[in-house]
């Protein structure tokens, strides 16, 4: 019996795969520097300079460093720390007083929304590949370290948000994306088998994982940053219905 494309869930991973996160971080440099000034004093480029440097502390090659140091949170508690941590660290490296702490929630996401929707960093391709998939009657998903609200966001911005049925997010499962249990959620979440799914992820790291549960993988090679380590592999975005389709092939 032949599987039916509308029974496969592709699940797309954010920064590396849509979305190109070295162009991206030059433009959330820019651009919260525009929305912070106006509200809390100061000047753009130490806003931006402020967020470069939190990102850089943030950022490992294949897991986040803040996000593996404190792997034993429930996402919601770590959402609630690194907002404060975030919030705390822009005003001090810009030196500027502290808002009230009941206003910090408003700041992080008021920024996020303004800085997330302006943004312009997806691969070539990108665009036009997910609304072919979508009108091949493929469940698009994300499943990112990102939280959801932000990547709807990104989405909005693409102009592709409503081509995806879910947006995990570590928040809509409360589990921070770093091992199998983050995966085992989002199959229970949709009641789907491991085998109805395609992860699509640039890093080794998350992709070993999913396969090793069962998950159907995709390495998108799309920088250069990590070297090809999978038998199904893209260096450009529009060979992926291709590949998609080659594995259900498989799989039948």
């Amino acid at each position: 019996m032949r599987n039916k494309r509308s029974d496969f869930f592709i699940f797309f991973d954010d920064g590396g795969v849509l979305n190109d996160n070295n162009v991206r971080g030059q433009q959330w440099q820019e651009l919260v520097g525009k929305y912070f000034t106006p509200k809390f004093g100061g000047n753009p480029e130490s806003w931006g300079a402020a967020n470069a440097q939190i990102i850089a502390d943030f950022t490992g090659k294949e897991v986040p460093k803040l996000i593996f140091e404190n792997k034993e949170k429930s996402y919601l508690e770590f959402r609630d720390w690194f907002i404060v941590k975030w919030v705390n660290d822009m005003f001090d490296y810009v030196g500027i007083k502290r808002p009230k702490r009941d206003l910090y929630k408003d700041i992080y996401y008021g920024a996020a929304q303004y800085v997330d929707i302006r943004t312009k960093a997806a691969f070539p391709g990108v665009i036009e590949t997910i609304k072919m998939l979508y009108n091949k009657s493929y469940t698009l998903c994300t499943a990112s370290g990102t939280e959801s609200i932000e990547l709807k966001y990104y989405l909005e911005g693409m102009g592709i948000k409503q081509y995806f049925k879910q947006f995990y997010g570590p928040d809509l499962v409360n589990i921070l994306k770093i091992d199998g249990t983050f995966y085992r959620a989002i199959f229970n979440d949709l009641d789907i088998t491991p085998r109805q799914s395609i992860f699509v992820d640039d890093k080794p790291y998350y992709l070993n994982i999913a396969q090793k549960l069962g998950a159907n993988v995709i390495q998108a090679c799309l920088t250069g940053e990590f070297s090809p380590q999978f038998q199904y592999v893209i260096t450009e975005m529009e060979i992926i219905p291709r590949i998609i389709e080659e594995i259900i092939e498989n799989i039948s």
